[in-house]
């Protein structure tokens, strides 16, 4: 990727993904954007994103944070706050770890499984079930983690839903004057696909999932611990390896009869180009049998949203039948909130 067009990405994703959530990440990606050392390293990614690099950094320090750059990272051990030596030690600590780095992003993809975006699919499956169970497909499932989402306990402002035994409780505010539905329907079969799966018994990948959550957001990790103890006490969801276009037709094909196949995604999509948007939208539209379909996207990624001025940086919700989906509500791009429309 062309250097300045790197730079772009890391100055728009320090601003806008990130802002005041992670101080960290916000200082250190208008660093590597003024960074060609950095930059240049950055641009070997194999996905090309900034979420890549700065998780193969903390990755790396998660592994061995014998350096001084690690004093900044809450996870590997760090208190100092973002200051003027932060430049300086990270481009020496990337210049020490060039080799492992490189390996790093020429193998792996950005693999956030963020389970309290939850709380907003919850009511997006409840409002298309219709009263029947699911038979549930992923797209971009990571861990599959996401597709346990009926064995988490939620606390919508003091309304409970989901699994109340579970050691994973998620706490989402709610926005706006609609309670959205809250009895989650029944799960019969679920199954994800991603490009690189990954192995909840594989301590190096459970690293990476930590590496891909922001090193000063202590909750985000509790979370992800949480939620990699349900999926080994219930068993981690059937994930397959490869492209969602390619696999999707065999997937619905296989889904238990009785079921109502859905398809679902959160901050998927942003990783497909226009035209394979398209040809999933067609691909869902010429299925014969019932398909819903849920996604938590960025606005306009999949159905006709833009960001304005004064609302906080959010995924669209979408749910209903392919060709007909509706915006049935907005929640925080990491959960924590959810405006409900209908």
């Amino acid at each position: 990727m062309d250097p300045a067009r790197l730079a772009r990405h890391f100055r728009s994703f320090g601003r806008e993904a990130v802002g005041a959530d992670s101080p960290l990440y916000a200082r250190l990606s208008e660093l590597v954007a003024d960074s060609p050392p950095l930059l240049g390293l950055a641009a070997r990614s194999a996905e090309a994103t900034p979420m890549v690099f700065l998780a193969a950094v903390h990755d790396e320090l998660l592994r061995d944070p014998g350096h001084e750059l690690a004093a900044y990272y809450p996870t590997a051990g760090g208190d100092r706050a973002p200051d003027d030596g932060l430049a300086g030690t990270a481009e020496a600590f990337c210049a020490a770890r060039a080799g492992e780095l490189a390996a790093t992003l020429a193998t792996r993809r950005t693999q956030t499984n963020e389970t309290a975006r939850c709380a907003g699919l919850l009511p997006a499956f409840a409002a298309v079930a219709g009263g029947r169970p699911l038979a549930q497909i992923e797209i971009g499932a990571s861990a599959g983690l996401n597709g346990l989402w009926d064995h988490y306990a939620y606390d919508y402002a003091g309304r409970p839903a989901g699994d109340a035994s579970s050691p994973l409780r998620i706490a989402c505010e709610l926005r706006g004057a609609v309670v959205p539905p809250l009895a989650a329907p029944a799960v019969a079969w679920r199954r994800g696909i991603d490009l690189s799966p990954v192995d909840v018994t594989d301590p190096r990948d459970v690293r990476w999932l930590h590496a891909c959550l922001w090193p000063d957001q202590p909750a985000r990790h509790a979370r992800l611990e949480a939620a990699l103890a349900v999926a080994r006490e219930r068993g981690p969801v059937e994930i397959r390896r490869g492209d969602a276009l390619a696999l999707l037709p065999a997937l619905i094909e296989g889904a238990p009869a009785g079921a109502l196949v859905c398809v679902f995604h959160t901050a998927a999509l942003a990783y497909f180009k226009p035209e394979q948007i398209t040809a999933l939208r067609k691909l869902l539209e010429r299925v014969e049998r019932d398909v819903a379909w849920v996604g938590g996207e960025a606005p306009g990624v999949l159905i006709g949203e833009r960001r304005t001025d004064g609302v906080p940086l959010h995924f669209a919700l979408s749910a209903g039948r392919p060709g007909a989906l509706e915006r049935v509500g907005r929640m925080g791009h990491h959960g924590g909130w959810l405006e409900w429309f209908r």
